[in-house]
């Protein structure tokens, strides 16, 4: 019933976050800069197709459930999937907690040019986050009378990462968007390498 309850209210959020697979460069000529992305936590390189040893990078490689928790203000427990089917999840110990999921895409247009791809479909009130690591941030919150929603977007370099947050708790919100905040910095200051292409 939890994660029904947890589901709704983020899949439309997930969609942004560019959760499919596919190039990241549509190659259409036309400079759309449609965001596309490889398989999130495995798969190929969008550039060229060949497996390369960035392509199996999870996120959850340069975070904590500790760290995490901190800027939570709750323990949290990490999940990570497992082969074939990585993700980078972080769920509360006590019931009523917050859930954080982080994503990513690797992009080869601007931060502008992905935001245009889906910036028609947001929901919420957005914030710019001043990330020093970062080409750009964002952030969308959307509470309702059930719960708080944060998303967060940052791009460094060539690569684009996602948290969605959620607490089953309105109130909550102020919380969560500075825990957002910071996952967002964490996130850019621990990017690989090749993010910086």
């Amino acid at each position: 019933m939890r994660r029904a309850l947890l589901a709704a209210p983020l899949v439309p959020l997930l969609l942004l976050a560019g959760c499919g697979s596919g190039d990241a460069d549509s190659g259409n000529g036309g400079g759309s800069g449609e965001a596309g992305a490889s398989s999130p936590h495995g798969g190929s390189d969008p550039g060229t197709g060949a497996s390369t040893p960035v392509a199996s990078w999870n996120p959850c490689d340069d975070l904590t459930a500790a760290e995490v928790g901190r800027l939570l203000g709750e323990e949290v427990r990490e999940e990570v999937g497992e082969p074939g089917a990585m993700r980078c999840t972080f769920v509360p110990v006590a019931e009523g907690g917050a859930t954080i999921d982080v994503n990513y895409l690797w992009f080869d247009g601007s931060f502008a040019e992905a935001w245009d791809s889906i910036g028609a479909d947001v929901a919420g009130k957005v914030r710019d986050v001043d990330v020093p690591t970062a080409e750009a941030a964002r952030t969308v919150e959307q509470v309702t009378d059930d719960a708080a929603v944060v998303t967060g977007f940052v791009q460094t370099g060539g690569l684009i990462e996602s948290v969605n947050a959620i607490v089953l708790d309105p109130d909550e919100r102020d919380r969560l968007v500075r825990a957002t905040r910071g996952m967002l910095r964490l996130l850019s200051e621990r990017a690989p390498e090749r993010a910086a292409d």
